[in-house]
């Protein structure tokens, strides 16, 4: 049976959380830059793999941008040849960003590079406390989205909380 945990300790991991999440943030643009990408293409890029395509609204909102930036990153990544626009049945004037092969295929060489640099830097991390770890990280926020549908006046609070840079499939 669990223990229930302190206020104050959760919020304990929740700053270690951010401040882990700056230093990643950090180290994952230089990662990035090797695969030829900057964070925000990357970003775009694992956000149209996670839905299949979507409009440039649709990206902004889940990443929390302006439709302006997406777009700009959307148009960059369309010149590179990794995304295309295709009609949106749902919209005549608001095209769909979709994947192209080549796109699939530079996010997969990105995510294969970020793995062997984090095996890299981190050769002594006990896998073990890694599954558990994600396990209670995936825990709290399925526990904070659910809030909404507990307590109708909370129901901004997932917008709030959710973030474009959930793990993929989750």
């Amino acid at each position: 049976m669990p223990h229930p945990c302190p206020g104050e300790r959760l919020h304990d991991l929740f700053r270690e959380v951010f401040a882990l999440r700056d230093v990643l943030a950090l180290g994952m643009d230089a990662v990035h830059e090797l695969a030829g990408l900057r964070t925000p293409q990357v970003r775009t890029v694992g956000l149209l793999d996670r839905l299949g395509g979507a409009t440039v609204p649709d990206m902004a909102a889940a990443l929390g941008l302006s439709r302006q930036g997406v777009q700009v990153v959307c148009n960059e990544l369309r010149d590179m040849g990794l995304v295309a626009f295709v009609d949106n049945p749902r919209h005549k004037r608001s095209k769909r960003a979709v994947l192209t092969d080549a796109g699939r295929n530079r996010l997969q060489s990105v995510r294969q590079n970020e793995a062997r640099t984090i095996e890299a830097l981190l050769p002594d991390v006990d896998g073990i406390a890694v599954s558990d770890a994600l396990s209670l990280l995936r825990n709290i926020r399925a526990a904070l989205l659910a809030l909404a549908e507990k307590d109708p006046s909370r129901a901004d609070l997932p917008q709030r909380i959710a973030s474009a840079t959930s793990p993929p499939g989750k």
